[in-house]
C-alpha cells in the first residue's frame, strides 16, 4: 500500500507546478554591459563647466599622437561594438570570443576630441559610453 501512496504524492507534486509561468532567470541579461581601460573624470559641480561637471564624458584619455588605442570588454561577447566620432564617422570594433576588444580613435585633432563607444546585441538595451580624448 505504501507504493501507491508514493506514486500519488509524486503525481500531486507534478500537478501542483502545472500552469505556472516560469520566473525570468536572474542571470538573464537585459542590457549590454561593458568596461573600458580609460580614466574616469573627477567629479564636479553640474554647472561648473569643468571636465567632471555637466555633460562630462564617462571616460577620458590624453595623447600626443594622432591616434589612440584602448582596450575594453563587452558582455555578451556576441555584441557589435562601434566607435563613433563627434563628426559622425563610425568604425566597427572587433570583439574577441571572450568579449575583449581593442578600439582605435584615428585622426585626433589638437585639443578635445569626442567619441561615443556603443555595444549592441539583439533584444538588449545598448551600452554607450562618451569618451573625451585630448591631443596635446
Amino acid at each position: 500500500m505504501a507504493r501507491p501512496l508514493a506514486v500519488l504524492a509524486l503525481a500531486a507534486g507534478l500537478l501542483a507546478g502545472c500552469g505556472e509561468k516560469d520566473e525570468p532567470a536572474a542571470s538573464r541579461a537585459r542590457a549590454v554591459m561593458g568596461t573600458l581601460d580609460l580614466e574616469r573624470p573627477p567629479p564636479g559641480s553640474p554647472d561648473a563647466g569643468t571636465q567632471g561637471g555637466h555633460r562630462a564624458p564617462a571616460a577620458t584619455a590624453s595623447t600626443a599622437r594622432s591616434s589612440l588605442a584602448f582596450a575594453g570588454r563587452v558582455e555578451p561577447a556576441s555584441s557589435r561594438v562601434t566607435l563613433r566620432s563627434a563628426r559622425g564617422e563610425a568604425a566597427a570594433v572587433r570583439v574577441a570570443d571572450g568579449g575583449a576588444f581593442r578600439a582605435r580613435a584615428h585622426e585626433l585633432r589638437r585639443g578635445q576630441n569626442r567619441f561615443v563607444l556603443e555595444g549592441r546585441a539583439p533584444g538588449l538595451t545598448p551600452w554607450t559610453v562618451e569618451i573625451s580624448i585630448t591631443r596635446r
